[in-house]
């Protein structure tokens, strides 16, 4: 039984860049992830191709969708990698809570990094380190619910939901979750963010 990314699990998301955020709403969040205010709004599905479809999947292009599930926002990035390229991203979207950036890629490499009050708790980089070298303040937080899934963080050994399950499920059990139809079949509050510093 799958909770609030269920949708997710073994679907073709070849690039996938999620950010949220404890107790504060959708607009709050894209303020904290640096939005450009002028491109905000709640649009309908043929409103959002018409006026975001041109820098829709394009890597500077930083279009982003965002709601609510539960108690935590979510935004999805559509092309763009914001929520990876700009790691002071999720201290600034933690201030006074708790926030989650979750990013994969075709490698299959995901990025998982959870934050509390400004403070970057637990992050693995299954890119570039294995699950055994997580860093934080408490790099270890979530080996426990690791090998209760089937895990071996010790061994980087990601268990039988694989790289992606495992953190999709972690993420879960937080409480975050994204319905998909919020993306694909109701108006939703959209936008461009700001390029990060690096891209400036």
């Amino acid at each position: 039984m799958t909770g609030g990314l269920g949708w997710m699990y073994g679907r073709d998301l070849p690039l996938l860049s999620l950010t949220f955020a404890r107790q504060i709403n959708a607009r709050e969040l894209l303020e904290r992830m640096g939005v450009d205010r002028d491109t905000v709004a709640v649009r309908e599905r043929d409103d959002f191709h018409y006026e975001l479809g041109g820098f829709l999947y394009a890597s500077d292009g930083y279009v982003v969708s965002a709601g609510h599930y539960r108690s935590w926002a979510w935004a999805w990035e559509h092309g763009s990698w914001k929520g990876m390229e700009d790691r002071g991203l999720v201290l600034r979207a933690s201030i006074g809570t708790a926030a989650l950036v979750l990013n994969a890629n075709e490698k299959p490499g995901v990025v998982f990094r959870y934050a509390e009050n400004g403070r970057l708790v637990t992050g693995f980089d299954t890119m570039t380190r294995s699950l055994a070298d997580g860093t934080g303040s408490d790099p270890h937080r979530f080996d426990t619910e690791m090998r209760a899934l089937g895990a071996r963080p010790e061994e980087d050994e990601d268990g039988p939901l694989g790289p992606r399950g495992l953190f999709y499920r972690l993420a879960e059990n937080l409480g975050v979750g994204l319905p998909l139809d919020a993306l694909n079949d109701r108006p939703v509050l959209s936008a461009r963010l700001l390029p990060p510093p690096s891209r400036l």
